[in-house]
Order: structure tokens, then C-alpha cells, then sequence
């Protein structure tokens, strides 16, 4: 290669001189690098490494004589310059190859012949002398066990001491060499050449060493250093940083940043950046919000903006994920630590405060939270820049570690003025009340975040599974997140694991989706720090969480601390007073509070004490608190659908138990003023002129309206009666407990009697509290307690088997009844459309004989004709079977059929002709044909005349192809009304056709009042297309178009005449052109030859209209 020459087996490259610094030793890198430094001719004379024997064997054989006059001069300095340049054997003997490139072997012997015959030179001698002094500067180089690069300055002074002797060597050479030796000369040219090689050796030389002695002090100190470090971090924690920039690290990973910038961006957090004196934010959020993820994205912000920053700011930050690390000890050292790292002028003044303390204290200060404390307290404040201290996990500390650290940094930042500390925490009331003045900051989900959150943790775990998979198990799991971002990457875990890929099997997993069994131990593992291996705190905890879990609604914090106390055993009292004595809302909210969402701890009576998320409530409804451990995520539907059921009955009970205190039946909800109050309000038009002014001038919007109603509501507080807070939760929602409990779990039945009572006054107090949740004097529904008695109220609220239970057991004769107890039962279940509950009672031994009545089918009739059929109200129509032969008994079969019919329930009229086809008695009841003149209607018709009279159109044509119907249809009522009288109410086609085609001789029937079927059509005509059509089937099947009268020209009651009066211009057409009526009949002709009507019209215009079509019909001009 034309780049590389090889010189005695050494290969130098001409282009790559930093390849020198990188042989295999320092020595040899160094001389590579000054051999390469000099021109290519003094190079060659170097890697030649011609010996110098000859030189000295030519003067011996040729000055003999005159050379031992001299010798005597010249031995110091070239016995000197042997040693010089025999020193190369070091250099060389790293490599062996270089001592002969170098040549220093060929040189020993004559120069010692020339030290022999030669005489000493002193000046000469002591400079070569102190060269030799300075030569052992090389050997020290390694001294620091370093491998030198090219850049190192120890490398650069090695290089400059090495050209130095190559140059001493060069000049040496030529002198010894020189074909005219001639000692004088000899001695001349060593004077004269020499001494400034020498010196610059000698400068060079000094700068190795001052260079070495820099490196060997900065090693001392880095050694002094490691030695330190390791002693802070003994002391300190060995793993502390390494653990702690681990987690950071991972949370890096887990961050969505799009979900975390809203922190940045908020208002309180800039302020409390920017803010010029010390700070303190802490932000609030349920336990798996994504808090600590929030942490994490707030330390990389600092980070990022501390860089543009001078001075720049110092940044701390601590996880608290456990007890341990969650201890003020483990929080000092680790803030300690990373205050040393930032300010490494800080750790000698810690290793000095470490062994004074030791010394003076005889005890391990680093092991003193409170030493620790107040050290860290003194470093900070000597600071002079901004330093930010994040805490994330306030509430993973115990209580203890808590107020020393939050009662530390807040002294500090009263003596620091540029001290920033965050905190973020699951809302404690304790925590809270230590951070007051706080700026705060309370996280909110959004559905947007819960997507972003979503989006990104499938993208991270799923990106493998099929496009349409991550799709479908992001839009589901955005949906349910919730605001629980560690549920979101529990369950993404869980379908990696289970590696669902097909789309079906995907949405059944989504459908059923189990909570992660890692949550569950999460869960568990919250539960057991919380009560802390107390049985009292653990069954306390237990029920407050189950009475959580069924809850109807956010309780407030007394009302959770009045429902746990009547859970307590020993809690057996009669009044509210005496039950005040055992509530203790603190102890359970303390008990509870990381399972909760967050709550405004100042107000007590705000409805917000709630789960924290759904995966919570749906792990208390699989399992007690003390088997979540154990828990697994098969078979949940099951246990869910038993354990349930006995929680609604728990709360149950404690709601019963609480509404039977005496206190409810002995005192009034409302006093006299709120009653009155409450009377005025309900008044017609009461307040009708509160939002007028005189300066209204505009409509209010409908938000407007909405909040002055809302404002002019009046509200009063039930404890102020004396009540209690445990009363309004109990009184509105027992009753949808009493609905879903366990039978085997449910209050006795003495206890709901003595809670539904008729007419006491507990209950006017609980219903009249239950239609008024909001506790508003004006009731939200109706819940009239004088119509209510236990059989009411068990029917109405009951679950069936609640209600099959009660019946047997309760008396409903008793005291504790109304008088009609049954009827308003049926009444008012029939009202509230609880048909399965209709069934128990009519199956019923004691109240089934009862309500076997035609007014019991009567009421279930109408509900079904208001209400609309269903298959429930069908299989209610069955019952109607067990009626049959008491209908027949006590005649009201037909009645029966003739309101089943007027109802258009076809159900009941079918099953009464099917028991008819083979019972001639039932046959015989059903097609009497009584008159039915009674109760509110008078003129009522047999069941063909009801199906015309209410238009049911498909009844009427079943009842048409019964057999012996015709009774019925040619059936006329005390007013001599026939079917086609009572068809000119809806005036049907449809049925005008049925009844045209079965009785055709009826369309000229008249009734007591000689009323003609058309006659009625043409009165009640309201010109549309039913009535003219059916007049024109009426006509055509041979009714009279006069209706019977002779009179001339007309008659009052005539159809012509009465469809002129009325301004039916249509049914005047229909009338003159198909029943061929006289329109000149109902027109006059004045004294001036104008034509008119008979009758005035009920309008000028509709009477002109119909005065032209009359006369046009009639060929008879009217004049303009």
C-alpha cells in the first residue's frame, strides 16, 4: 500500500497519525505519533537506525594519539550520552521491534571505546545530566493505569518529550557521524547543538510531569470522590436513585403525553410555576386516575423548561408507592441524594455534618428522619436559585410521615422565597386539612382523556392485533374507563394475555368484561393497609363498603357515618338521640378513604360519598372485603346474582330499623308554618305574578324560567325536626331495596307492618318525605299516605316473592289496615301497571275470593285499553276463566262481554265465547239483552252496539260471526237507538259496511225521537270524508234521504236542511246528487227574486258557499 512504509518491520502510517494514540500501550502510541511528526528524510534516518560503531572504531584507529590528550574531557558527557540515549530501552522494550529501529544497540560499545580515550566536558555533562534527570517522567505515565487517547494532554506531553529525544538522537548522530571527525570540533558542535535540544526537553519534560501530577490529583480526587459517593450512598440508600430513575423511567413509557397536557396548560399550575415567591400545588384525584403519570409528565415539563433557564433551577422529585417508600426517612434520603448529585460541593459538606453529628451525638444521623429533615432544611436554604420538589403519592405515606414532611417543607418555604412544591394525593380529609392554602387542583375525567389514555395503552400493548380489534377495544374501553386509567391498563394486559384476536370472541370479552384479577389484589391490598389487621376496622370498613355498593345515590358523609352505626350490634336504641351517640362518620370516612371519589370534607351533608369506580362496586358485589385476595373473575355472574340480592336486603334493614325509631311516630316532618306554606304553593295560580316587574319587557328563555322556579322552591331539613340524617335516604329509598332483596334476608312481617301502618302518623312521615327527595316543601310525585296501608304498600313495592310472603303471614282484616284495604290494593297496582303482583293476589286464599269481581276485570280492562297490550296483560286475561260460573251465578256475564267489548278487548271477548261454544249456561248469560241503562252513560247498548258505539271495528266483526249475535244486533236502547244510530258517532265506513251487510233493513229505523240513522250523520256530519261516505253507503242501502218527513218544502230536521244550516257543502252534494234531495227545498226566494237559505248559516262565508252550490244544483242563477 503506497500509504504505509515498512522500515525494519515497522509499519507507519503517513495519513492516520491519530492512530498512534490508539495502540496496544501509551509508550509506543506516543513515539508513533513524534516518529510521524518529522520530515520524511529525518524520518528514514530515525527507522534506518544506522549504528554508530563505526564512527567511534574510525577514531580510535585514526586520532589515536591525538584523542588521548582530549579524552580525559569528553568521558563525563559521552558516558552521559550513552545513558541518554540508552534510555530509549524502555521505550523500545515495550515493543522489541523498535530497539532496532531506533538503533541504540550499535551504539553501546563505541561510545563506551569514546568515553574511554575522551576527557570530561563539564558544562556539557551537566546538561546531559540533568536530561537524564528529567527522562524517568516517561516511566511514570503509567502510574495511572490509563489508556491515553489522542486528545489526552498526558499524551501530548509524552509526544513533545519523545520528539525531543528524536531530535537529541538525530543531532547526536550527525555529529558523531560527520566524516571529518576531529575531537575539538566534536566538542564544538555537542556545545553548540545540544543544549537547546536539551533545554526544550527539559521544559517538555517538566510539562509531562505537570501534567501527570494534574492527572494523578484529579484521580486522588475522583478516587476521594467514589469513595465519598459510596459513603453517601451506605448511608443514604444504595438502590434509592437507581430505583427511583428506574420508575420514572418506566412512567415515561406508560405516559400518553396528549392526556397529561391539560395540566400544563391549567391556569392554577402556571401561576404556580410563574409565581415569584414560594408555592405549594397539589392536585387531587381518585385512587387510578393516572396521577402518578400526571407526576411524571409535571418532572419531564420542569425538566424541559429548566433548560432555558439560568440560573438554572434545581428538580427533586420522589415516588411514594409503598409503605417503604411512602416512610419521611426513605423521602429525606432520596431528596438528599439528588441534591448532592445536582451540587457536588454539597457532599463534602454532608460527609462533615455526617461524622460531627456522629462524633458529638454518638448516634447514626442519616438513620433520623429529623436530622436528615433539618439538614436537608439548611442546604436549601443557603440555595441560591428556584427549587422544585415533586411528592407524588402523599396519601401511600403513613400519617406520621406525612405531617413531618408537609410541616418541614412548609417551614422551608417561609425562610425560602423560591421553594416549589407539588404534591399529588387521593383526597384524604387528612392530607387535606395539612395542605390547606394549597393552590389545588381536583382532576375531573373527561371521556376525551379516557380516549386518549385508551388509544395510546392499545397502541402500546395490542400493536400486533388486527386493525379492527384495537378499533373495536378502544371505543368500548373509552367508553367504560371512567377516569381509571390503571383499569384501562389491567384489562389491556388482560386480552395481550389471553390473545384474543377475532372480532366476536372480542366483543363477548368486552361484553362480560371481568375486572383484571390484579386489580382485585390492588384492591385487597388497599383494604388490608386500611384497617390494619383489626377486626373491628375490617367488619366496620366491610359493611360501610357493601351499604356503598347498593346505595341508591351519593351519600353524604353523615348519612355514610348514621347508616354504618345501625350496622353496629350493640347500636339497639329506640330514639335518634340515643343513636347520635353511636354514629362516628370520621372513623368510617378515615377507614374508607381510598376507595372513595373525591369529597369536599367541609361539607358534611352534600350527597358525594361514592365508590371510586364501578370495578370497585362490582368486586363488593362478587366478594366480602377480606376474600378479595382469594377472588377470581370466573363464575362472577353467579355470585353476583346471590350476594347482591343479601346486600339490598342489609341496606334494607338498616333503613327499616331506622324508620321504626320512635321518634317518627310520635313527631310531625312538617311544622304548622311549612304546612301552611306548602297549602298556599299548591294553590291555583299561586305566584303567578313573583317574576313580573315593570321593567319586563322581554321573555324569559326556558333556562331562565327554569332557574327562578328553581329559586322560588322553599326547603327544610328534616334533622332540624329532629330526624335525624339518616332520614331521607331511608324514607325514599327502603322501598327499592324492599324491591331486590333476598327473601331469607327481608325484615320481618311485623316490622313492615308496624312501618306502613294505616294512617299513623310514621307513615305521613316517611311517604311524605319520599315523594320529596330533594327535601323541597312542594312533593315531586304524589304518594298520598292515606290511601297506603302495608298491603298497599308491600303490592306496590314489593318484589313477588316478598309479596307470597307477606300474604302469609299478614292478616288483612287487621288494625293496621285500611277498611278497604283489597280494592285500593287492586286500584292502585292496576295504576302503577304491576301485573305480576295482580296474579299473586288473585291466586291468593284469603284475598283472591275477593277480587273476583267484574269491577276487578273492569279495572284490569281499562288499564290494558290506556296502557296497550303486552303479553303480561294477556296472560292476565287467563285468570278470567275462574270467573265464569260466579258471572253466571250472580248475572253479570253480559255486562261482562259488553265491557270487554266497549273496551275493544278482543282477549276477553274471545275466551268468553269459547267457554259460550260448549256452555250453554255461560252462552245464554252472555247474549241476553237487558237494557243497560245505569251508572254514568245512560243509553247503553248489547255488545254489537258498544263495538260501534267506540269504533272497534276488528270486536265488531268477531262479534258479527257469532252464532245467536243477532240478539245484539238489532238490539235498541231505552232511547230507541239502534246500531247504526250509535255508528254516526265515528261515522266508520268500515263499520257502516259491517253492519250494512248483516242488518240492512236497520238503516231505516227511527228512534223514540224519530231520529233516522242518516238524520244523526248529517247532525253530527263534521265535513270529512268519513261522514259523506258514510251517508252515501246509507243512501245507497235504502235509507230515505228525507229521513221520513212529508213536510213542504222541508222539514227542520231534514239532512238537507240540517247540512245546509251547518255549512257542509260536501254533504249537501252528497245528499241532492246520490239521494236526489231537493236543493230548491231548503232556499227562498225574496221579493227582489234573490234566492236564500231557509236557515242562517253558522258563518256569512260558509253560507254563501253553500247558497251557491244549492243554487247551481238547482239551475238557478244568483244575481252578483
Amino acid at each position: 500500500d503506497d500509504d504505509v512504509q515498512d522500515h525494519d518491520g515497522l509499519a507507519v502510517a503517513e495519513d492516520d497519525k491519530t492512530t498512534a494514540a490508539g495502540s496496544a500501550d501509551l509508550w509506543s502510541a506516543a513515539y508513533r505519533e513524534a516518529v510521524n511528526s518529522f520530515e520524511e528524510e529525518v524520518r528514514s534516518v530515525i527507522l534506518k537506525g544506522e549504528s554508530i560503531e563505526r564512527l567511534f572504531t574510525s577514531l580510535e584507529e585514526t586520532h589515536a594519539k591525538n584523542a588521548r590528550d582530549s579524552l580525559f574531557r569528553l568521558q563525563a558527557p559521552l558516558r552521559n550520552l550513552k545513558l541518554a540515549l540508552d534510555m530509549a530501552g524502555p521505550l523500545t522494550s515495550i515493543e522489541p521491534i523498535a530497539s532496532t529501529a531506533v538503533g541504540v544497540g550499535g551504539i553501546d560499545e563505541p561510545v563506551q571505546v569514546a568515553i574511554a580515550i575522551c576527557g570530561a566536558e563539564e558544562a556539557l555533562n551537566g546538561q546531559i545530566v540533568s536530561m537524564l534527570e528529567h527522562l524517568s517522567i516517561i516511566d511514570e505515565c503509567g502510574i495511572l493505569g490509563q489508556k491515553l487517547v489522542a486528545g489526552n494532554p498526558i499524551h501530548k506531553a509524552l509526544v513533545l518529550v519523545y520528539k525531543d529525544l528524536l531530535n537529541f538522537y538525530i543531532a547526536a548522530q550527525k555529529i558523531m557521524t560527520s566524516k571529518v571527525f576531529v575531537l575539538a570540533l566534536v566538542c564544538d558542535q555537542l556545545r553548540q547543538h545540544l543544549p537547546t535540544i536539551i533545554s526544550g526537553f527539559n521544559e517538555h519534560a517538566a510539562l509531562l510531569k505537570k501534567r501527570i501530577g494534574n492527572a494523578t490529583l484529579e484521580l486522588v480526587a475522583d478516587i476521594k470522590n467514589l469513595l465519598q459517593d459510596n459513603k453517601i450512598q451506605k448511608l443514604l440508600g444504595v438502590n434509592k436513585d437507581e430505583q427511583r430513575s428506574q420508575y420514572h423511567s418506566e412512567l415515561r413509557g406508560l405516559k400518553a403525553s396528549d392526556a397529561c397536557k391539560w395540566i400544563v396548560a391549567d391556569s392554577r399550575f402556571r401561576g404556580w410555576y410563574n409565581a415569584p415567591t414560594s408555592e405549594r400545588l397539589v392536585i387531587f384525584g381518585n385512587m387510578g386516575c393516572g396521577k402518578t403519570i400526571i407526576t411524571a409528565h409535571v418532572i419531564e415539563e420542569l425538566i424541559h423548561l429548566s433548560r432555558y433557564r439560568l440560573p438554572r433551577p434545581l428538580i427533586c422529585y420522589h415516588y411514594c408507592v409503598d409503605n417503604e417508600t411512602g416512610k419521611v426517612l426513605y423521602i429525606y434520603s432520596s431528596l438528599i441524594l439528588q441534591l448532592l448529585n445536582q451540587l457536588e460541593g454539597l457532599k463534602v459538606e454532608f460527609d462533615k455534618w455526617y461524622e460531627k453529628t456522629r462524633e458529638s451525638e454518638l448516634f447514626n444521623a442519616a438513620q433520623s428522619s429529623v436530622d436528615l429533615g433539618n439538614y436537608f432544611s439548611r442546604c436549601v436554604e443557603t440555595l441560591n436559585r428556584e427549587l422544585f420538589i415533586l411528592i407524588d403519592g402523599l396519601d401511600e405515606c403513613d400519617s406520621e410521615s406525612q405531617k413531618e414532611l408537609v410541616n418541614m417543607l412548609d417551614s422551608l418555604s417561609k425562610k425560602t422565597p423560591r421553594l416549589k412544591v407539588f404534591f399529588s394525593s387521593r383526597p384524604q380529609e387528612r392530607i387535606e386539612s395539612l395542605l390547606q392554602g394549597s393552590t389545588e387542583i381536583r382532576w375531573v375525567p373527561t371521556r376525551e382523556r379516557d380516549a386518549i389514555i385508551v388509544g395510546h395503552t392499545v397502541k402500546r400493548f395490542l400493536s400486533e392485533f388486527p386493525a379492527a380489534v384495537r378499533l373495536l377495544v378502544t371505543e368500548r374501553l373509552s367508553g367504560l374507563a371512567q377516569g381509571s386509567a390503571i383499569r384501562v391498563k389491567l384489562t389491556v394486559e388482560l386480552i395481550q394475555k389471553r390473545k384474543i384476536q377475532a372480532i366476536s370472541p372480542m366483543k363477548k370479552f368486552l361484553a362480560d368484561m371481568p375486572s383484571p384479577a390484579a386489580l382485585s389484589q390492588l384492591y385487597a391490598k388497599l383494604f388490608a393497609h386500611q384497617v390494619g389487621d383489626d377486626p373491628d376496622n375490617e367488619q366496620l370498613a366491610s359493611n360501610a363498603l357493601e351499604i356503598l355498593a347498593v346505595a341508591r345515590r351519593p351519600l353524604s358523609i353523615l348519612e355514610l357515618g348514621w347508616a354504618v352505626s345501625l350496622n353496629d350490634p350493640y347500636a339497639e336504641v329506640r330514639t335518634v338521640e340515643a343513636l347520635k351517640d353511636y354514629v362516628d362518620e370520621k372513623r368510617a370516612l378515615s377507614l374508607l378513604q381510598p376507595f372513595l371519589s373525591q369529597v369536599d370534607f367541609h361539607d358534611v351533608k352534600k350527597n358525594q360519598v361514592k365508590l371510586v369506580h364501578h370495578s370497585l362496586k362490582e368486586l363488593i358485589l362478587r366478594d366480602v372485603p377480606s376474600n378479595w385476595t382469594q377472588s377470581r373473575t370466573t363464575a362472577d355472574e353467579r355470585r353476583v346474582q346471590k350476594r347482591q340480592p343479601e346486600l339490598e336486603a342489609a341496606m334494607l334493614r338498616v333503613c327499616v330499623k331506622y324508620l321504626l325509631l320512635d321518634d317518627f311516630n310520635q313527631s310531625d316532618l312538617f311544622s304548622e308554618e311549612a304546612e301552611t306554606v306548602q297549602g298556599l304553593q299548591e294553590l291555583p295560580g299561586f305566584g303567578i305574578f313573583d317574576d313580573l316587574g315593570d321593567d319586563d319587557q322581554q321573555l324569559d328563555s326556558p333556562r331562565d324560567l327554569e332557574k327562578k322556579q328553581e329559586a322560588k322552591h322553599l326547603y327544610y331539613n328534616p334533622s332540624e325536626r329532629g330526624f335525624g340524617e339518616f332520614f331521607v335516604y331511608s324514607s325514599c329509598f327502603w322501598v327499592d331495596h324492599f324491591k331486590v332483596s333476598a327473601l331469607e334476608f327481608l325484615p320481618d312481617t311485623s316490622s313492615t307492618v308496624k312501618l306502613c301502618r294505616a294512617r299513623s302518623k310514621r307513615l305521613h312521615n316517611w311517604t311524605a318525605q319520599n315523594c320529596r327527595p330533594d327535601c323541597t316543601i312542594l312533593p315531586k310525585f304524589d304518594l298520598d299516605s292515606d290511601y297506603l296501608d302495608p298491603l298497599v304498600v308491600v303490592s306496590l313495592f314489593g318484589s313477588e316473592i316478598a309479596l307470597k310472603k307477606f300474604l302469609q303471614d299478614y292478616n288483612v282484616d287487621c288494625k293496621e289496615s285500611l277498611t278497604n284495604s283489597v280494592e285500593e290494593t287492586v286500584r292502585q297496582i292496576i295504576r302503577s301497571h304491576h301485573i305480576s303482583q295482580l296474579r299473586i293476589l288473585y291466586r291468593d286464599t284469603q284475598i283472591g275470593p275477593r277480587i273476583r269481581t267484574l269491577d276487578f276485570f273492569c279495572q284490569i280492562m281499562g288499564a290494558w285499553f290506556r296502557y296497550g297490550d303486552s303479553k303480561e296483560w294477556a296472560g292476565l286475561f287467563d285468570l278470567v276463566v275462574d270467573i265464569f260460573d260466579i258471572s253466571i251465578r250472580e248475572e253479570w256475564g253480559n255486562e261482562l262481554l259488553c265491557q270487554a267489548v266497549g273496551y275493544g278487548c278482543l282477549p276477553i271477548v274471545e275466551r268468553l265465547f269459547e267457554e259460550a261454544a260448549h256452555k250453554s249456561a255461560m252462552r245464554n248469560e252472555i247474549l241476553r239483552d237487558p237494557q243497560r241503562d245505569s251508572g254514568f252513560r245512560l243509553y247503553k247498548h248489547q255488545s254489537v252496539g258498544e263495538a260501534v258505539w267506540n269504533n272497534r271495528v276488528e270486536v265488531l266483526r268477531y262479534l258479527l260471526q257469532q252464532d245467536g249475535i243477532e240478539v245484539h244486533l238489532r238490539h235498541r236502547d231505552s232511547a230507541g237507538y239502534n246500531v247504526f244510530h250509535k255508528a254516526a258517532r265515528y261515522c266508520n265506513p268500515r263499520v257502516m259496511s259491517l253492519l250494512i251487510s248483516y242488518f240492512r233493513e236497520g238503516v231505516e229505523q227511527t228512534s223514540n225521537a224519530g231520529e233516522t240513522p242518516l238524520s244523526l250523520v248529517a247532525f253530527t256530519s263534521r265535513s270529512t270524508v268519513e261522514s259523506r261516505e258514510s251517508a252515501k253507503m246509507l243512501i245507497l242501502g235504502g235509507a230515505d234521504v228525507r229521513a221520513g218527513y212529508t213536510d213542504e218544502p222541508s222539514n227542520w230536521s231534514e239532512p238537507l236542511r240540517m247540512a245546509a244550516r251547518h255549512g257542509d257543502v260536501a254533504m249537501c252534494r252528497v245528499l241532492v246528487e246520490v239521494g236526489g234531495a231537493n236543493p230548491r227545498s231548503v232556499l227562498r226566494i225574496g221579493d227582489d227574486g234573490r234566492p236564500s237559505l231557509m236557515d242562517p248559516g253558522v258563518s256569512e262565508e260558509l253560507t254563501s258557499e253553500v247558497l251557491n252550490t244549492l243554487c247551481s244544483l238547482a239551475g238557478m242563477h244568483v244575481p252578483a
